[in-house]
């Protein structure tokens, strides 16, 4: 999608949103989720 990698790219992985998945597991991704009042940070699924 265009966007740099924030992680080492594991050999064998070419799916964007497989690899988006694996920044997000390992906290590379700066997010925060506002739901019903509270303040999720990190991962949130």
């Amino acid at each position: 999608m265009g966007a740099p990698l924030l992680i080492k790219k594991p050999e064998g992985t070419k799916n964007p949103v497989d690899l988006a998945l694996l920044e997000l597991e390992k906290g590379r991704i700066p997010m925060t989720v506002k739901r019903e009042g509270k303040i999720l940070k990190g991962p949130v699924v």
